[in-house]
């Protein structure tokens, strides 16, 4: 019987879809700050490399 309720019960629902949202927000910003600073660094790398070629 307690097996029934507790799948019944949708109380703690709302608590695990904002953990889930969180989660992906999270991820999401994780992966774009990610690739922006991978493509910074790459460009700092070449103007680096230009540079030297000047010199």
């Amino acid at each position: 019987m307690s097996i029934k309720r507790f799948i019944d019960d949708t109380s703690g629902l709302a608590t695990v879809e904002y953990i889930v949202g969180a989660a992906v927000v999270l991820g999401t910003l994780v992966i774009g700050v990610t690739s922006w600073n991978n493509g910074l660094v790459a460009r700092l790398e070449s103007l680096v490399t230009q540079m030297q070629a000047v010199r």
